[in-house]
């Protein structure tokens, strides 16, 4: 099959299996006793992927508080489908993912909203050679992760258009095959978050000498956005909270709370923050340089700025291609109160 018949194919294959998820989903609802939070409510379930903002949750793990009453279980996910089938599973009660598969859950029927917001680290990675031009002056091939139209794809082009002549498109299965591509000199560039970020630029220095391209950490997407949109954040990812916890707002306030809490112990505490890491995510920590991991300087946003920050963000994704937030642009509904 060729690349084009790839890259044509992947959307309707992640739509579809978006689709399984929520039809599980609604069969799940559906078999499930009524009160199942009431029976449950003591444990909390929460759900990041091997990024720095999942540590202030992976602290928590174990960790029982009296106001309100509960103890919480971090559980890890590492790719898409994964977590897309703990939700559709009622396994979780709270999950780091993008603002748009948020916003794609609430459209297609899961009970979910957003909680909070992150403005987490976003690179162009790209070789040595090419460092010191601005966005306008990428040339060659840039990588995107995952499919045409889907969230890296329109981020880009909400920065800088979609006809950009100088540059090639590629899209890939993932972050991790889009840095191995650029190891093997197969782009220039490459959209990537952390920690695939700093882990093609450390792979990069490791095998120079056999041949590899030296890569760099060229141009960080949340200045960039900040600049033309007048100061407004990146909200690509956020908390988002499902289910039966979504009827104590009390709680997920809580545990917003001791998350804050976290983000101050890990940048006053970064070796036992490592430490933990290993536990949880031994890739993360694998790439920590000088006893630091990349991207914890943790920015996390609640409340009525954020929320419109966010609707911001997402708007400039559906003014591109409806389908990436679900079909529709969500409402206010779409996000959770907390004190």
């Amino acid at each position: 099959m060729t690349n084009a018949g790839r890259i044509s194919g992947r959307p309707r294959v992640f739509f579809s299996r978006f689709l399984l998820f929520i039809v599980v989903a609604l069969c799940l609802a559906a078999t499930q006793p009524e009160n199942t939070w009431a029976a449950n409510g003591p444990v909390i379930r929460l759900s990041g992927p091997p990024v720095a903002e999942s540590l202030p949750f992976a602290m928590m793990s174990g960790m029982t508080f009296d106001d309100p009453a509960m103890t919480v279980q971090f559980i890890p996910w590492h790719s898409p489908d994964q977590i897309r089938a703990m939700i559709a599973g009622g396994q979780v009660d709270g999950a780091i993912v993008t603002t748009a598969a948020a916003s794609l859950f609430y459209h297609k029927g899961v009970h979910t909203r957003l909680a909070a917001l992150f403005e987490s680290p976003l690179w162009i990675v790209s070789t040595a050679d090419s460092v010191g031009t601005g966005l306008e002056g990428l040339t060659g091939h840039l990588l995107f992760p995952f499919g045409h139209k889907e969230m890296p794809e329109l981020l880009f082009n909400a920065l800088l258009g979609s006809q950009t002549p100088g540059i090639t498109r590629h899209h890939t299965g993932g972050a991790l095959e889009a840095v191995n591509l650029l190891l093997l000199g197969k782009g220039r560039h490459a959209l990537l978050a952390e920690p695939a970020a700093t882990l093609a630029v450390m792979r990069s220095k490791e095998m120079a000498p056999k041949g590899a391209p030296l890569l760099a950490k060229h141009l960080d997407l949340r200045k960039l956005w900040k600049k033309k949109f007048k100061g407004k954040p990146l909200c690509v990812s956020g908390f988002a909270v499902f289910g039966d916890a979504l009827d104590d707002p009390a709680m997920v306030g809580r545990i917003l709370q001791e998350y804050e809490k976290g983000v101050a112990s890990i940048a006053a505490h970064p070796e036992k923050t490592l430490a933990m890491a290993g536990k949880s995510f031994p890739a993360l920590a694998a790439q920590s340089k000088n006893g630091i991991l990349p991207g914890v300087d943790i920015h996390m946003t609640r409340g009525e700025k954020a929320f419109s920050d966010a609707l911001f963000f997402l708007k400039q994704l559906s003014q591109q291609a409806p389908r990436a937030t679900g079909g529709k642009f969500p409402g206010d509904d779409f996000f959770l109160v907390t004190q």
